[in-house]
């Protein structure tokens, strides 16, 4: 696939990462409790913010900013998490490349605490 130019090699997606769902419950008391789901294991290109990039993350308050690669899920939204190791990241924003359903490009930051 030619992502903006450049070809894509799918031996890139070399990171493994769990993409999660929220589940909203009621506690004890009726306070609202947000768990995640798994979703799936997916393998990723996982690349850090760097450059100019990280001036721009900063300015929406990005925390740890990066750019994930996936290949192309219906079942991804926004409402969505991803983990890598113990860290868990937001996803800012969702790009399906090309709108041709073969990959994801996720702008995500670090979640305020890990999992």
């Amino acid at each position: 696939m030619n992502l903006n130019g450049k070809v894509t090699n799918p031996g890139e997606l070399r990171t493994k990462v769990t993409l999660q769902t929220p589940t909203i419950t009621k506690a004890t008391g009726g306070a609202q409790v947000v768990t995640w789901t798994t979703l799936a294991i997916v393998w990723a290109k996982w690349s850090n913010v760097h450059g100019s990039e990280v001036w721009q993350s900063q300015a929406v308050q990005a925390v740890s900013p990066a750019t994930v690669l996936i290949r192309y899920r219906t079942d991804v939204n926004a409402a969505c998490s991803i983990l890598k190791g113990t860290e868990r990241y937001e996803i800012v924003s969702m790009d399906n490349i090309q709108e041709r359903n073969e990959y994801l490009e996720l702008k995500v930051k670090s979640a305020t605490g890990s999992v």
